[in-house]
This record gives C-alpha cells, structure tokens and sequence, in this order.
C-alpha cells in the first residue's frame, strides 16, 4: 500500500524530489531521490527522519564531506561478469570508487561522534585495497597501460622504441643525403598507416626505391617507405601487434580480477549510493532550514511555524493543527488570501516527514503518521472527458469517500465550489460529515457562509481564516485558528471607489442576521488579531531574555577558562620554584653525603634534614601535580552525574563509568561524546570534597621505603612532570638504602617520556651513567642508570 499518486501530484511532492535530486552527487542517487515515496508505517519512518539528522551532524562536523570522486560503475561490474573488458580508463574509474568507499569508511569508523545508521551503511563496505593497488600498478594516470604492467609489455615497449630509433636514423641519413633531397618534396619524415615514409616528387617515382603508402590530394606527391627501411618497419609492425595483445591480456587479467569481487563491489556501491543520498537529505534540510518533527503513533498534526517548502523569498509561516481538540478544519477567507497555500503547507509537511525529509518548521512540531492521504486542489475542469469545474471535483470527492478512513488525511480545496451557493453548501456539509463519520481528519477551504455555521455548531470540528488587512486590502496570509473568516467584499468594493449608495443598497439586500454575524466575525477577527499581537510581543521578549542568558553563561564560561589560564600560569611559576628548590636540595644532599663519608655518626641529623627538604618539596609539588594531571579521579565519577567538557566548554552528563582507557561516554546536547577523564571537571554546584588523607610521621616512611625498597621504577602512564617528580624520590630513597642499578620503565612508545626522563638523569647528582637496556619479560622499554 502506499500514498495515493493523485495526491503526491496535487501536493506537487515531485517538486520536492527533483530539489532533493539535485544534491545527490550521483547518478543513483538521484535515481534514489526520484523513486522515493512516503512511508505508512512509523518505525521506517523514524530510521529514515534520524538518518537525516546523522547526515546533518556529518555536515556539521565535516562541511566537506561527500562522496565525490565516486563514478557509476554499475554497467562496468554487469561486463566484467559477462566476460567482457574494461578500458584503462573504466579502469581507474572502478579504482576511484574502490578508494573513495575505503575513506568514507575509515572516517566514520574513526568518527568519536555516534552515528550508528551510517555506521550500518558503510558496514557492508569491504576494503578492496590489494585491487586498488594492482589496478594502479598496471594504469598509470594518463589512462595508460604502464609498463609496469608487467616485464613482457615493458620489453616489447623498449624494442619497438629501438626499432623506431633504427628507422629515424635511416630515414634522417636518406632526408640528409644529397642524391634524394632533389627527389623530395620537403625534407621531412611522417607516417602513413603506421608506417614511416618520405614525401617523393611524382617525377622521381621511378628512381626512388620503395612502397608507396598514399599520395596528395594533388597526385604531385607520393607518400614512399624507402626500401633499406620496409624490413625494420616490418619488425616494427610485430612488435605493435604483440604489444597490442600484450595489453589486451593485461585488461582480461584486471578485468577477471574485477569479476572474482564482483558482489562485494556492488554492495560497496550501492553503499555508496545510500550514503549520497543521505547527505542530499541533509542538504536539503539545511537548504530549507528543516528539522525533524517528533513523531506519534496518533493521527495528529501541529505544525508550528512551518513555511511552504516550495515558496521562495520570505514566506510567512503558519501554525495550525488538527486531530488534538478537533478533526475537521474550516477555513474560510478571501481569494488569494493563502488559504490553498495552508492546504498545500500541510500536506507537503505530511508526505515529507513520511518520506524521511526534514520539515521546514519548528522543532516543537508534531506529526503523527496517515496511511493514506488524499487531496482535491484546483481545477479539476476536463474537456476531452466532459467534465465541468464542478464535476471534475465531484467525482474526486467521491472516489475519495470510497476509500478514506480513520487513518486518512484529507484536503479538500473549495469544497462544493462551482454549482449553486445553496446546493453546494449543503452538499459541502454532507460530504464533510461523512468524512467525519469515517473518522478521517479533514481540511477544507470554502467560500460559503454556511460552512462557517456548521464547523460552529457541530463537535471535533473548527473554524479558521486567513487573515486580511482592510486599510491595505492584502492578505497577511497568516491562519487564525478559531476565527471564521469574511469575504471583505464590501471594504474591498469601498476602496476601489464604488460609490456609498451603491453599498448602501447592497447592505439593504442583507439581512439583520447576516449584518450582525459579519459585525460580530468582524470584532472577533480584530480581537484575535491583538491577541496575535501580543503573543509575537511576549515571544520577540521571551527570545531576548534567553539570547542575554546565553550570552551570560557564555562569558561565564568564558572567565572560568581565564581563571584556569591564571591558575595554570601560577602553577607553572610555582614549578619553577620547584625545580630551584630541588637543585638546591640535591646540592645539600651531596654535602650530607660528603660529611657522611667523613663522620657515620651524623647519619641520623642527615636523615632528619633530608625528610625535612622532601616534606618541603612536597608540600611544594602537590598543587602543580595536581594541576598538570588534570581532569576527575576515576572514583568521582558517577552514572548521571553533570561534568564539564574543559575543551569546548560544554556540559553534558554521563552515560557510561570509564573504561580502562580512563575514557567517559558523555551525553552532550545531541551528541554522544567519549572524552578523557583529563578534560572532565565536575560543575561548581557538584564539586565534591577531597577525602581525608591518612597522617604518618616521617619516620615511619622512612622504614616503610626501607623494607619495600625494589631496583625497578614504572613511570609508564605518567605525565613527564610527574615522572620526574617520582624519579626524584626515588632516587634520594636509592642513594640512602645502598642500591648501585635501578631500571626505569617507560615504555617503548612513549618517545616524549622516554626523553624527558633521559634529561632529568642526565643533569642528576646521584646519576653515574645511563643507557637504554633489557628488564623483565621482553623489551619494555627501560633505562638502566648507573648510582654514583
């Protein structure tokens, strides 16, 4: 089952597709693009809308994104599965879409943003790069076969560039030669039939030895192979033969190669080909400025400043629904007031979303699906089958009664239009009460007073009307909901000069009731219209306030970032204090040493003086540690918690707790982000308080690091500023417990620690010697240091 063809027609839905078209960059997908219709049923539906927001999220992160570069190969892959041959340049053409569909793969692959639909598209995307590599091996650029090719083809090449050689020193020797520059008409060498000759004088056909190959249009000039040249150009001429063949087997070759992957191509093509036209939705959806509308599984529709996807300039937007507090809309109104462009607006709307296109309205709209929608919009006047205004359009309202229901959408344009006022009325009413019998939801425009009665007085059904501007006399082409419109007839009469008696007569013509009712329409409209008003009043207010709130918490954000550039400069400066601090320290360590030699029993003074430099030292360290590790503990991070992404300023919550690369799956905004817990900080109002820290003497953890003294630091993992705090201590631990060799473990990949640590040793007092060595199990990555 799919959505009635009259309608998509009526709606003009392939308007929308031809524009859809036009962003798909091939031809498939433009094939794609024409041949797609709206869903009915409401999981396809929401694959496809969100399918168009990854595209969009692609855009945004990548602009140039694409499949460019990818060519049509279909008919390519049905010849080589015929048996058939390629071109070099098909050839490359099938390269290019092989490596195009590689990237696209590798970079949504690699991609840390979440998109599992296109994820599932380039799924079925099998590299082919040993086909890629062989097929550039064997054509070059220039839409050659290479002589790399293979030896066979590169060993004729070289013969016949010997034998060509041969030939044009012959020929230079007989154009030079003072016997034959009589004979020759021009001292030059061409070639007829891939053959190399002299242009000879007819006279001289006798006296110059040869075959003649062609002559002058004049007959004055023979084309001759000189004799002493025809057995070299013989050879010549096999050789361009083999060659020929050569190539032809290298084609039959790729060509079979093309063949063997012949499925798994195709399945990357038409990958491809999904990807193309997901990005033209994408495209599209910017280009309109169209978002997703949320989805129900009701009959409903509430569009919220929707434009006309196919109107261009500044198109007034509207906001209407249907199928909440009513399922029959009447909107009444003058011509070209935009009551059809309302119809239209709607039912494009539908059959967009359905078909997976974005919306040009506000994300606030909702849409629930129809499984059929019909329409009856504009002349449906027929001379070849007899049929009137009036009949054109009776016969589609019947055909539409026969096979609408609950699940339908129905438009109907001038209901009952072309016949007599009161006929048509009545009709107009009976036809609309059996629609909504059926349970159908139905908009229907009209001119007759009597519809705006009926929408009135009978239930689930509203009066609406297009605004219009009496001082002007044009639309405003905005939808009141609630408020029947009038005709205006006589304010439009009045300003185009008819006279007052003329209108007098015609009020006279009227009766109290209707006076009084389009009186009362008359009042109703101006109070809805400062009603209107005020609500773009309040709404033009409310945006300011949350544009200032945006603004506010952007500087904010902003002065967070100064404050952590300050504190990251004050730390940098307290480094150095640091740093002077140690060089200080180990000065006064190597004097306790000296004195050590010289007097054992100082040993404890110089074990006290030494705990005291490393508690300054620590003391001193602990807030650039702190600073330079960054970022949350592991153990503070909690499922739900709010955390802030330090790199883009952003907040976001969490999903999932840090995997062992000590990396968080973060929900920010619409996008699922896996950040380093070094660029996660907690929000001010979550910041939790350090736990206690257990207080020891130093005495004690001096014999703690006695008994579990080991030959072996790992500073893998750390910051170089971390590990050169760490060696630091270890090493003053080294010295006073007797060690001669430690092994430091880096890592073997960690090419930027490896060296910092080198640095930090080499100016080192405790430090004899160095050198990168063996430790373990394998080759860890290790410095082996020497003690003094």
């Amino acid at each position: 089952m799919s959505i009635n063809a009259k309608a998509l027609e009526k709606l003009e839905f392939a308007k929308i597709l031809q524009r859809l078209g036009s962003f798909c960059l091939l031809s498939a997908g433009q094939e794609m693009a024409e041949n797609l219709l709206p869903e009915i049923e409401i999981a396809p539906i929401r694959v496809n809308l969100e399918k168009t927001e990854e595209g969009k999220t692609l855009l945004d992160l990548q602009p140039l994104f694409s499949v460019r570069g990818v060519k049509d190969i279909r008919q390519y892959l049905a010849r080589c599965r015929r048996g058939g041959l390629l071109n070099p340049d098909e050839l490359l053409q099938v390269k290019d879409t092989l490596r195009v569909g590689r990237h696209i793969k590798q970079t949504i692959s690699e991609s840390k943003v979440l998109l599992p639909h296109f994820r599932e598209m380039v799924a079925a995307i099998e590299p082919q790069k040993g086909l890629e590599d062989e097929i550039s091996r064997c054509i070059s650029e220039d839409r050659t076969v290479s002589d790399h090719a293979s030896a066979e083809l590169a060993g004729l090449r070289k013969n016949k560039q010997r034998l060509q050689q041969r030939i044009r020193e012959t020929l230079d020797g007989i154009v030079r030669s003072a016997t034959y520059q009589k004979m020759l008409q021009d001292p030059i060498i061409t070639q007829r039939s891939d053959r190399y000759v002299v242009p000879v004088k007819q006279e001289y056909r006798v006296s110059f030895p040869g075959i003649v190959h062609d002559q002058s249009a004049s007959g004055a000039t023979l084309f001759i192979e000189p004799m002493n040249v025809v057995q070299l150009g013989n050879e010549l001429r096999a050789v361009f033969i083999q060659e020929e063949r050569e190539i032809q087997r290298i084609l039959q070759v790729l060509a079979q190669a093309i063949d063997a992957q012949a499925q798994a191509i195709a399945w990357l093509f038409a990958a491809l080909v999904e990807v193309d036209f997901v990005l033209a939705k994408a495209r599209l959806a910017r280009d309109m400025n169209a978002g997703a509308p949320k989805l129900v599984d009701r009959r409903m529709i509430r569009l919220i400043q929707a434009r006309h996807p196919l109107l261009t300039g500044q198109a007034v937007p509207l906001t209407l629904e249907l199928g909440g507090g009513f399922d029959l809309l009447v909107i009444t109104g003058p011509n070209t007031g935009g009551k059809t462009v309302a119809l239209k607006t709607m039912g494009l709307c539908v059959l967009m979303a359905q078909a997976g296109l974005h919306i040009p309205a506000e994300s606030e709209s909702v849409l629930g699906v129809f499984r059929q929608v019909f329409a009856d919009i504009g002349d449906e006047q027929s001379l070849e089958q007899s049929l009137s205004t009036f009949s054109g359009h009776m016969k589609n309202i019947v055909e539409i009664a026969q096979q609408t229901d609950q699940s339908s959408l129905v438009l109907l344009d001038e209901i009952g239009a072309g016949t007599d006022p009161s006929e048509g009325a009545a009709l107009a009413m009976a036809i609309l009460s059996e629609l909504l019998e059926a349970g159908s939801k139905v908009v229907a425009t009209t001119h007759y007073g009597a519809l705006k009665t009926f929408a009135y007085r009978t239930p689930r059904v509203e009066n609406a009307s297009v605004e219009f501007d009496a001082d002007t006399l044009r639309p405003t082409y905005r939808l009141l909901i609630g408020i029947p419109g009038k005709s205006n007839a006589f304010n439009i009469a009045a300003r185009l000069g008819l006279s007052g008696d003329v209108l007098a007569r015609a009020k006279d013509y009227l009766s109290e009731r209707e006076m009084q009712v389009s009186d009362l329409l008359e009042n109703l409209e101006e109070i809805q219209r400062d009603i209107e008003t005020e609500k773009r009043k309040v709404a033009e207010q409310r945006q300011v306030t949350e544009e200032q709130s945006r603004f506010a918490e952007q500087k904010l954000l902003q002065m967070e970032a100064h404050y952590e550039r300050i504190v990251a400069k004050a730390q940098d400066e307290a480094g150095e204090i640091i740093r002077q601090t140690r060089r200080d320290a180990d000065q006064l360590i190597n004097e306790l040493k000296e004195a050590l030699k010289k007097d054992q029993k100082k040993q404890q003074d110089i074990e006290r003086a030494r705990t005291g430099i490393k508690s300054l030292q620590t003391k001193m360290a602990k807030p650039s540690a702190a600073h330079a590790a960054g970022g949350l503990p592991a153990d503070q991070i909690l499922l739900g918690q709010t955390v802030l992404i330090s790199q883009g300023q952003q907040k976001g919550y969490v999903l999932k707790l840090p995997n062992e690369q000590g990396e968080v799956l973060v929900q920010a905004g619409i996008m699922k982000i896996t950040v380093p817990l070094r660029d996660l900080r907690l929000v001010q109002e979550e910041k939790k308080p350090q736990k206690n820290q257990r207080v020891v003497s130093s005495g004690q953890i001096g014999r703690e690091k006695a008994q579990e003294m080991r030959h072996e630091l790992d500073v893998r993992g750390m910051l170089v500023e971390e590990a050169c705090y760490a060696l630091d201590k270890y090493l003053d631990d080294a010295v006073l417990t007797g060690i001669q060799q430690i092994y430091i473990i880096h890592g073997k990949g960690t090419g930027a620690l490896r060296a910092g640590v080198q640095d930090f040793l080499r100016g080192h007092p405790h430090i004899q010697s160095f050198r990168l060595g063996y430790h373990g199990e394998g080759d860890l990555g290790v410095t082996v240091a020497e003690l003094k």
